[in-house]
């Protein structure tokens, strides 16, 4: 069915009730009661979708076609029609992608004509699950298939298992091959997880999605220490990385390998206590066990490490260190039991702490641009890598070819890239936390703050933005999710950012972004404990067609017109997978 079908369904549709009494009663002015706003920010509708604060059946991400919005929910997805930004219509609430307390979270979506695709990124329960009648067996998670050619009742037409599951999906469309591609983001660090799916959907027969292919986001190696020579221990030897901490970079960080001493008489090089008579700037090495991973490094920090190296006490591979503490800003790895014994055997020494030349990554979220610019660039761990799918560069849809990947100090949970119209330049964004803690506090570190700004073609830094109205403990807010307006007279993003609402940023000089515009909602306050954080605000906001969309975890679909000649001129696309730019175009300047 095509959009003028469409069209008239929804006419029908409202004509006949369709819409849930809820959203139709609901009000703008009530939904933004508790926000501040700019001048230039102006409420128009809303399309309630409330999730209570002990919910955990969020709202999710958005895609568009025509003048229909999709938005994501953790039990499936909404239609709402948006013709009349001022009045948003709910056509439809699909909720049957639950197996008992189990949902198929986190609902992203995209969209392409009459096909949706839907990210499941839970582990279906022991007797298996079904999204819309489509079976999802046991263990298993992926991408559910759906035709929306009437938006008032989707079908589920297919399951597709991803090995790594789908966290985020991101359409790229191959009309050329009657095809939409799909690459999807599953988000996981295990090994044979850290890169992008590539999924097949004909748009003749979605029925028939496929799996192609798995596309590595670097080298797979683990972290590495060398040991220089004359040390009898000189070498290279595998090492496990940290889930706290920054990775370590491709040049590394170098020194003399001290062996710790935190004078505790029975294991004095466990380092659980203060160390005494360290070397400032030294490499720490010290042993696994006794006290956790972090409060060792924070020790050895604490002492002047620049890094640490931790030696396994049970033989076998070393792991992944677990643990959490922002304040950590030294690399640490962990070296096997009898690495950790060569090493020692081989001091004094000097040695490196260093990552292979092209690190992998996990994948959260993947942005794509096409036209000239055929660049893709997945988000995730410490960092971005960037790929060509251009052919004239080695590159294709089904075939990226890897430029590079970048690790940023401080760094551990990247989450979103998308671009500049022109391709030139890449906005990263993070989300240290995992999105659920306070980091926008005037207290947070700096890192934690800031939204970046790269030149793609060779991935340096151009300039950062720290986020300029701090938030309290009780918000979660980082830089999540958000899309470029497409206009070749300014550089503008829009982003939604959890409890700190909506962020309109001018980077059209990079070295120098400001924002010119926010919506930042009053803290939301947890029913039985005032000083909890009850996880909501924007998981999205995207700017689409001359309006902007806010996805409200707990609220539904906010719609604002920003009043800003910063956006005069923008383009109209007509539809719109926030994380897709389906075209390039060059930068003009006012």
């Amino acid at each position: 069915m095509r959009n003028s079908a469409r069209r008239g369904l929804l006419s029908l549709a409202a004509l006949l009730g369709l819409v849930l009494p809820v959203a139709a009663a609901a009000s703008v002015a009530d939904a933004v009661s508790t926000f501040t706003y700019t001048k230039n920010m102006h409420p128009l509708g809303y399309s309630a979708r409330e999730v209570p604060a002990t919910s955990g059946v969020f709202n999710s991400d958005l895609a568009f076609w025509g003048r229909l919005a999709f938005h994501g929910t953790y039990e499936g997805f909404r239609v709402v029609d948006v013709s009349d930004p001022e009045n948003p219509v709910q056509v439809a609430n699909f909720t049957d992608c639950v197996a008992g307390t189990t949902t198929g979270n986190q609902g992203d979506v995209l969209v392409w004509d009459d096909v949706l695709v839907r990210s499941w990124n839970s582990p279906a329960p022991a007797a298996g699950a079904s999204c819309g009648g489509i079976a999802t067996p046991a263990g298993q998670e992926g991408l559910h298939v759906f035709d929306v050619s009437d938006p008032a009742n989707p079908v589920a037409v297919a399951f597709v298992r991803t090995p790594c599951g789908s966290h985020t999906a991101t359409g790229v469309p191959d009309l050329a091959n009657g095809r939409l591609l799909v690459y999807n983001s599953s988000s996981s660090g295990a090994t044979g997880c850290r890169g992008i799916d590539i999924v097949e959907v004909p748009l003749a027969n979605p029925a028939g999605a496929s799996y192609l292919r798995f596309e590595p986001s670097g080298d797979p190696g683990p972290h590495l220490v060398t040991i220089d020579a004359p040390s009898a221990s000189a070498g290279t030897y595998l090492a496990a990385g940290a889930e706290f901490g920054p990775a370590p970079s491709v040049a590394g960080t170098s020194g003399s390998v001290v062996l710790v001493n935190d004078g505790s008489g029975a294991s004095p090089t466990d380092a659980c206590e203060a160390l005494v008579g360290f070397t400032a700037g030294a490499i720490a090495l010290l042993d696994r066990g006794n006290c956790p991973f972090v409060d060792k490094v924070r020790n050895a920090q604490a002492a002047g490490a620049v890094a640490a190296i931790v030696a396994n006490n049970v033989a076998g591979a070393p792991g992944t260190m677990g643990g959490s503490d922002p304040t950590i800003v030294i690399p640490a790895v962990q070296v096997s039991l009898a690495d950790g014994a060569t090493i020692k055997a081989g001091l004094p020494a000097t040695g490196r702490v260093h990552s292979p030349e092209t690190p992998d990554r996990s994948c959260h979220d993947t942005g794509v641009i096409l036209g000239s610019a055929l660049t893709v660039a997945c988000a995730g761990g410490s960092g971005f890598t960037v790929w060509t799918i251009d052919p004239a560069k080695g590159g294709s849809l089904t075939d990226p070819k890897i430029l590079y990947s970048k690790v940023i100090s401080g760094v551990g949970v990247g989450h979103s890239a998308a671009f500049s119209w022109d391709g030139r330049i890449l906005v990263f964004g993070h989300e240290p936390g995992g999105g659920s803690q306070a980091r926008c506090q005037a207290t947070s570190s700096d890192v934690d703050r800031s939204l970046f700004f790269f030149e793609t073609a060779t991935g340096n830094q151009l300039g950062t933005l720290i986020h300029p109205r701090p938030q309290t403990a009780t918000e979660n807010c980082t830089w999540h999710n958000y899309d470029v307006v497409p206009t070749d007279k300014r550089h503008v993003l829009v982003a939604g950012n959890y409890q700190s609402g909506i962020s309109v940023v001018d980077f059209t000089d990079p070295s120098s972004p400001r924002e010119i515009a926010y919506a930042d909602p009053a803290p939301l306050v947890h029913p039985t404990n005032p000083s909890a954080i009850v996880l909501g605000g924007d998981w999205s906001t995207y700017w689409y067609d001359g309006r902007i969309y806010e996805s409200d975890i707990r609220r539904g679909l906010i719609v604002w017109k920003l009043s800003d000649s910063a956006v005069a001129g923008a383009r109209k696309l007509g539809h719109l997978n926030p994380q897709t730019q389906e075209t390039s175009f060059p930068f003009v300047g006012k």
